[in-house]
């Protein structure tokens, strides 16, 4: 699902405007930014948490020239989705084999 056709839903669902949706979009992926650069962990109910963790430092190899390298530790985002999406998500495999 695009950006358009996301807004466009919620937009419908809400009966609000596209460009308020936009807005509302845009604001809340802003404030989710910031919250998660300054390490704040956020939970939405019924969705799921989103986090930073640090990635440790570790050796890489290139596999043209077997060359090794140190990669150094980094911050990553990270999302745990809430149990109910889990079973969605299991109903979809299962249905889906």
């Amino acid at each position: 699902m695009t950006h358009k056709e996301f807004v466009s839903e919620m937009a419908q669902r809400l009966d609000l405007t596209q460009s308020k949706v936009s807005d509302l979009l845009d604001a809340t992926v802003t404030v989710l930014n910031e919250k998660l650069s300054e390490n704040t962990q956020i939970s939405v109910q019924n969705f799921g948490v989103f986090e930073t963790r640090k990635r440790a430092e570790r050796i890489s190899v290139n596999p043209q020239t077997q060359e090794r390298y140190l990669v150094p530790p980094s911050i990553v985002a990270t999302f745990k989705p809430a149990s109910g999406i889990k079973e969605q998500l299991k109903t979809l495999e299962e249905d889906g084999k």
